[in-house]
């Protein structure tokens, strides 16, 4: 009996000490996260925004009749060159027992004829367009609509450069000169104009063209990466948080406040110093205190 006893004992002190070695041997050891960082250096901040517009003449006329009737002659065809008060075409009212002499249709402006609307025979109204007369030797007009994001950066003076389908391997440069004082409820934009002079008369009216805008820029101000911007922080205000790495390797969390924010940086106005370390990469998995490895990433 005694026998049988310690042979217990023997396997209930041995199963107590398989299990005790086999909970130090599956203990876990937390893992230090390691994350991409960088210094908070002086860099230049800009914000440019592309659009997408028309070409218009420097003055540019829809010109309508002043009378009922048929076009009986056009006289200046599309591509006609046309001063202030050239005949464009004649209608005739040829109501039956009615006297009347062909009416010119005169242009309004000096330009270029750029489309007539009308074959000859039709009838038109007082309403009917019948032609397009366009100014744009010299400088052209671009119209392009602009989000209620970026309208708030839009001043009058603003540099664009322009770049058009049919010719990519020249560029155009404008400025803005004209602002739309209402912004489209429906499509929520307003439009923007912009002038450019028309070298050699490349740009045409009805052009689709991709317009590039130098919104804002700042030199030599303290900034940070926009990926470095946590998660819940809003473009839209000057606020925002970050998490920086002190001395010791713990992550940090800091409210700072933001100047102007471009297409990859940030302008920093307050909330942190020269050369402390942001993090980048790795952010999300981190919280407030947590032991880090850190790589350093020069941008």
């Amino acid at each position: 009996m005694k026998y049988i006893k310690t042979i217990l004992l023997v396997l209930i002190l041995g199963t107590l000490g398989i299990g005790c070695r086999a909970s130090k041997k599956g203990s876990v050891t937390k893992n230090i996260p390691t994350v991409e960082v960088i210094k908070i250096l002086p860099r230049t901040v800009y914000r440019t925004t592309t659009l997408f517009g028309t070409i218009y003449g420097e003055e540019q006329v829809v010109v309508t009749p002043k009378t009922v009737g048929r076009v009986t002659k056009i006289l200046k065809p599309e591509g006609s060159i046309v001063n202030s008060n050239d005949t464009i075409l004649y209608i005739l009212n040829d109501i039956p027992g009615m006297e009347y002499q062909p009416a010119p249709v005169l242009s309004p402006i000096s330009g270029v004829i750029g489309k007539i609307y009308v074959d000859f025979g039709q009838m038109v109204t007082q309403s009917t367009p019948v032609a397009l007369v366009s100014k744009y030797h010299e400088r052209v007009r671009i119209k392009a609509p602009i989000s209620e994001t970026d309208l708030r950066f839009i001043k009058k003076g603003i540099r664009a450069v322009i770049t058009v389908t049919s010719l990519p391997d020249l560029q155009f440069e404008g400025v803005v000169s004209n602002i739309s004082a209402v912004v489209d409820p429906i499509v929520g934009s307003a439009t923007v104009e912009i002038t450019v002079p028309n070298r050699n008369q490349k740009l045409i009216p009805g052009m689709a063209c991709e317009i590039n805008l130098l919104l804002d820029k700042k030199d030599d101000v303290l900034a940070l990466p926009l990926n470095a911007l946590l998660t819940n922080t809003s473009l839209s205000t000057d606020t925002a948080s970050v998490f920086i790495v002190d001395n010791e390797f713990r992550a940090r969390r800091k409210n700072i406040t933001l100047g102007i924010i471009g297409n990859q940086w940030a302008e920093i106005k307050s909330g942190l110093n020269l050369n402390e370390r942001v993090i980048t990469t790795g952010k999300e998995r981190i919280s407030e205190g947590d032991s880090l490895n850190i790589i350093e990433v020069n941008l």
